[in-house]
């Protein structure tokens, strides 16, 4: 079934790209000369005075230059916490599987329900919100039938639902505004100041979509339709620039997707970002710096694992988001970046570094491989100079790689727990010795995850606490590296800790046994304090993420 990419695509990768002068899903074949003089004639990105003017309360100043298109860098030296844009997009939609579990309008988890009995795909948590919901009856046709259309077709019904919306939001939103309202969607035209990317994009994203248009507009009103083709354009831009909105309570997952013109537009994409994006109340997206930026500094953030290897994250970005990275991070030569830890296996020698994998020219990624498909000779330690063969460093990593999908067969396809418990506990043990995996290699950090939960399953909360405790020591030891210190996901990792240590206090409170009880509940303080230190950065002191931490702490 397609499936939108929830993550936004920064649109300066490359800036307004015209279609017939790309090869759809393959790199160009134009000679370097020509590249350099095409990109020289190509003009900057239009800043639109509508743009500078929604951004005037923040600080922040937007730019537009041909080397990074429309992007966004501080006014003035910023602290971490800091809100540089918060947007109301211009439409969300919960996404199925939480279709009946979060209010349609502001996102609120539903204890009460109020139901569209036409359709019965939308859902509010009162009455204020149902009359809020000025795009329902332009849609609620179309609603009633998504479920088949998707299925006619192989589209993802949410990706057919958020559609729909735009175009109501195109109906109501008339003419191009000057100037922005407050508190109001960003407008439909702005979409269409996104790239789509439509060029590179699959074929049979295009084909499938191309049949699922006609059905969807017979069920749209007169003001609310648009030319098939252009619908398959917006369908592009949503692939592009869409956005997940995170759950405001506990878990960690996306509830609903959104487009957001203007954070989509000017934040672009580094794989070691100054900012994240969190979802907030009422279906905003807000940007916010995770550490302390200077003046002048772009203003990043990343849409793909930070821990993944270089050839990884190009490779997720060439086939989703159809550019190749050049950020700092992966342009920054690979003996000296925390990229050859994420990778690689220790010295054979010395122990103490990695023997340094090059990164994947362009025309390998392309093909999905990385270095490791086509070794060299042999690589050099980073700090003592020994060399291996490359096929010896090559077959370790790759061992290691197919024992974690192993593992993860037995979990999907068998359910078979303590399977997979056996070949994840090697990769993600403490103890490593010259030639073994290094600590910061990123498929201990993939096999741990899945550990931890299959410990969990067998009810071994020791032995997951553990785990979930080198997790953390795996991201404390990146980011004592430069990489980010303050992410949703490092906030979500202290507080499943919390929870895990407050179950052995109660465990050990069951037993009697006074002095475990006040060890755990101190460990589980500790976490408690970690996950909303990080989360008052991330999200904010009163984001609704932030004060579950908060009530969590007070019950220990």
């Amino acid at each position: 079934m397609v499936a939108a990419d929830t993550k936004a695509e920064p649109a300066s990768h490359p800036p307004e790209e015209k279609p017939e002068n790309l090869a759809a899903n393959s790199p160009s074949t134009t000679s370097k000369a020509k590249k350099k003089k095409k990109q020289a004639a190509k003009p900057a990105p239009t800043l639109r005075p509508y743009y500078v003017q929604y951004m005037k309360d923040y600080p922040v100043e937007l730019r537009s230059n041909k080397a990074k298109g429309r992007h966004a860098v501080a006014a003035a030296d910023l602290p971490k916490g800091t809100t540089v844009c918060h947007e109301k997009g211009t439409a969300f939609v919960v996404r199925s599987d939480y279709l009946d579990q979060q209010c349609h309008v502001c996102l609120a988890s539903l204890t009460t329900k109020l139901m569209c009995s036409d359709c019965q795909k939308a859902f509010y948590c009162s009455q204020t919100c149902l009359e809020r919901d000025d795009t329902h009856t332009l849609v609620c046709s179309a609603m009633a039938q998504v479920d088949a259309i998707a299925r006619s077709t192989d589209v993802e019904p949410d990706f057919l639902r958020l559609i729909a919306l735009l175009l109501a939001r195109r109906a109501r939103g008339g003419v191009q505004e000057e100037e922005p309202v407050p508190n109001a969607p960003t407008p439909y035209w702005c979409t269409e100041d996104l790239v789509s990317h439509r060029s590179k994009a699959d074929p049979g994203f295009l084909e499938v979509f191309g049949e699922a248009a006609p059905r969807l507009l017979s069920e749209l009103p007169e003001q609310a339709q648009i030319p098939v083709d252009e619908i398959i354009t917006l369908a592009c831009r949503i692939n592009s620039n869409a956005h997940g909105l995170g759950d405001n309570e506990a878990r960690n997952t996306d509830v609903a997707l959104g487009l957001f013109p203007v954070g989509a537009m000017f934040f672009n994409h580094a794989c070691n970002p100054t900012c994240a994006f969190v979802g907030t109340e009422n279906g905003k997206l807000a940007f916010r710096t995770i550490r302390d930026v200077g003046q002048g500094e772009e203003l990043t953030v990343s849409y793909i694992d930070v821990y993944a290897p270089r050839d990884e994250r190009r490779n997720t970005l060439l086939g989703s988001k159809h550019f190749w990275c050049k950020c700092k991070r992966c342009t920054t030569p690979m003996d000296e970046s925390v990229d050859r830890f994420l990778q690689s296996v220790t010295c054979d020698q010395c122990g103490e570094d990695v023997y340094v994998i090059p990164p994947a020219p362009i025309d390998l990624v392309v093909q999905g491989k990385s270095s490791l498909d086509e070794p060299a000779s042999e690589y050099k330690c980073a700090k003592c100079g020994h060399t291996s063969p490359s096929e010896d460093v090559a077959s370790r990593v790759k061992q290691a790689e197919s024992q974690y999908m192993e593992a993860m067969k037995a979990i999907r396809r068998e359910r078979n727990y303590r399977r997979a418990r056996a070949k994840l506990e090697p990769l993600v043990k403490k103890e490593t010795k010259p030639g073994d995996l290094h600590p910061q290699n990123a498929v201990r950090l993939n096999a741990s995850i899945p550990l931890m939960n299959c410990l969990r399953h067998e009810e071994d909360l020791t032995a997951a606490i553990d785990v979930n405790k080198a997790i953390l020591d795996f991201m404390e030891r990146n980011a004592r590296q430069n990489l980010p210190e303050n992410t949703p996901e490092v906030s979500d990792f202290w507080q499943n800790l919390g929870e895990m240590c407050d179950m052995m206090a109660a465990k050990y409170q069951a037993l009697g046994s006074g002095p475990l009880v006040k060890r755990w509940k101190k460990e589980a303080q500790t976490a408690f304090a970690n996950t909303i230190r990080i989360r008052s950065v991330v999200f904010g002191k009163d984001h609704p993420k932030t004060k579950l931490a908060q009530r969590l702490m007070t019950r220990v």
